[in-house]
């Protein structure tokens, strides 16, 4: 008989450490699905909310999952602190931005933002769809096919050429907010003298790689 009993209570707190771990695997798979089903809830239902952004910008943005609400509202955001460094209108006549954020994310980057706000009306309703239509069947996978293109198709040349376009980009944003600040003071002579030095620097510089062509 105590050999039974002994045998009858091993048997029940086994059986209830294996009801208790059954109970967590349950308990664990219900949370999972729950935040599964908020994540996916947030993906295509959820809208972002800013303060500063054109409500015509605002309403297009929120036709987008949300993911792609929060990438985009930073780029639009940012717009503000280059007015607030002073730099002047990036000068784009198309979507050929060759910032980082546009290259990696196809999204319209801050520049595009800048352009369209104080510019050329760049963010047209088509242009939003084309941008939408990106995403709608593949979603997240766009940047998966993406960065396979890259990694077997472009080359090394390829990508440092790419560099290579977006560090003079750069240069060349940063050589034309200068001047806008110098023309701002008011200061006429002072502009002038700038854009003599700035001619002074990029002629030879033209001149060099003008004749260079000629004998290749």
């Amino acid at each position: 008989m105590i050999f039974l009993w002994l045998f009858c209570s091993h048997f029940n707190s086994k059986l209830l450490y294996i009801l208790d771990a059954i109970h967590n695997i349950v308990n664990i798979d219900c949370k999972k699905r729950s935040d599964a089903e908020s994540i996916s809830f947030d993906f295509c239902i959820k809208k972002i909310s800013a303060y500063g952004v054109d409500n015509d910008i605002l309403e297009e943005i929120k036709k987008f999952p949300f993911p792609f609400q929060q990438l985009i509202i930073k780029e639009a955001c940012a717009v503000m602190n280059r007015l607030e460094k002073g730099k002047g209108v990036p000068g784009l006549t198309s979507l050929d931005c060759y910032c980082l954020f546009r290259h990696r994310y196809l999204l319209p980057c801050k520049h595009i933002f800048h352009e369209h706000m104080y510019g050329n009306k760049l963010l047209t309703p088509d242009v939003w769809q084309m941008f939408r239509e990106i995403f709608e069947e593949s979603g997240f996978e766009v940047y998966e096919s993406r960065e396979l293109f890259i990694e077997y198709v472009q080359t090394e040349q390829q990508k440092r050429a790419e560099d290579r376009r977006i560090a003079v980009s750069e240069l060349t944003e940063r050589m034309r907010d200068r001047y806008y600040r110098v023309e701002e003071t008011g200061n006429a002579e002072w502009t002038q003298s700038f854009i003599s030095m700035l001619e002074a620097s990029v002629n030879p510089i033209i001149s060099r790689f003008d004749n260079s062509n000629e004998k290749m």
